[in-house]
């Protein structure tokens, strides 16, 4: 570990460490000053033993294009739903699961995870893999018939993607992932 990381790893992490102790005085039931400190001690030392590289962001949030992605994201789960509803109440089932990959345009560790977590809430559809370099995701795909269809869930990642970071992202971060 180099001189740089231990620093890091060691500096006081206001937020992080009044999230946890928040979150152990409500697990506790009782705010007292004894209990606050604990949570506060217990807090620091979580995040010194757990340590996380920090991420770095520099975008903004832009609210319309939130509110696009989450219904966006309430279509997906609807459609989705209905369709696995479909094949699990039917006479027959004949689906043709798959792995398929998709590279991403973004080059952010914050977007790549982001964007992994809204692609497996739809039902159908679950990250079974990443990579950094080349910045992908491998996602396994509830029915894909022919080759027309993994073209489709690609597209449909990449736009989630620009939706993603039409939302949250700065504008060199738009430029990126503009086809």
């Amino acid at each position: 570990m180099s001189d740089s990381s231990r620093r890091l790893r060691f500096r006081f992490q206001a937020r992080s460490v009044v999230f946890l102790a928040i979150v152990w005085v409500l697990l506790w039931g009782e705010a007292s000053l004894l209990n606050l400190a604990v949570g506060l001690l217990l807090g620091w030392l979580i995040t010194i033993v757990l340590w996380l590289a920090p991420i770095r962001y520099y975008g903004r949030l832009h609210p319309w294009r939130i509110l696009i992605l989450a219904a966006v994201m309430l279509k997906d789960l609807a459609t989705a739903s209905l369709q696995l509803m479909k094949v699990a109440f039917g006479r027959r089932i004949d689906i043709r699961p798959g792995i398929i990959r998709v590279d991403l345009r973004s080059d952010s560790d914050l977007y790549q995870v982001i964007l992994g977590e809204l692609i497996s809430i739809v039902p159908g559809t679950l990250v079974v893999e990443t990579r950094r370099r080349p910045r992908a995701l491998y996602l396994h795909v509830f029915d894909l018939p022919d080759e027309a269809a993994v073209e489709h869930e690609r597209a449909h990642a990449l736009a989630l993607e620009r939706r993603l970071i039409d939302a949250i992202g700065s504008a060199d971060d738009k430029e990126a992932v503009r086809p």
